[in-house]
């Protein structure tokens, strides 16, 4: 992960293709818009995935559980509420075994 500018709410973020975050959640809900690249959001805590590319925006609400997997490199538009902080949920190794069998995940896949 690389921060590409910063303010006190708001933040240009890139990923190399391949990158994973494994599940984590905030304290605030966010906004985010991809501005470049692809990538793949698990909101676990409601069950549903979502597939975003160029343009495409996405709200996850506080406390929402959360997993991404970059397919290509990506780079993103995110504004939070308040003070920044992250809870990790899971390990990565779970992260990227839970992402290779996705395909039995159960999620609904969002469009």
């Amino acid at each position: 992960m690389k921060i590409v500018r910063e303010s006190p709410t708001s933040a240009i973020v890139s990923f190399k293709a391949g990158s994973v975050e494994p599940a984590h959640h905030h304290t605030f809900g966010h906004d985010l818009v991809v501005l470049k690249g692809s990538k793949r959001v698990w909101n676990l805590s409601k069950k549903a995935k979502y597939d975003l590319v160029v343009g495409d925006y996405l709200f996850t609400p506080a406390g929402d559980v959360h997993r991404v997997k970059y397919f290509e490199d990506t780079e993103f538009f995110i504004k939070w509420e308040g003070k920044w902080d992250i809870f990790f949920d899971e390990e990565m190794e779970v992260a990227k075994s839970e992402i290779s069998k996705e395909a039995d995940d159960g999620f609904e896949l969002v469009k």
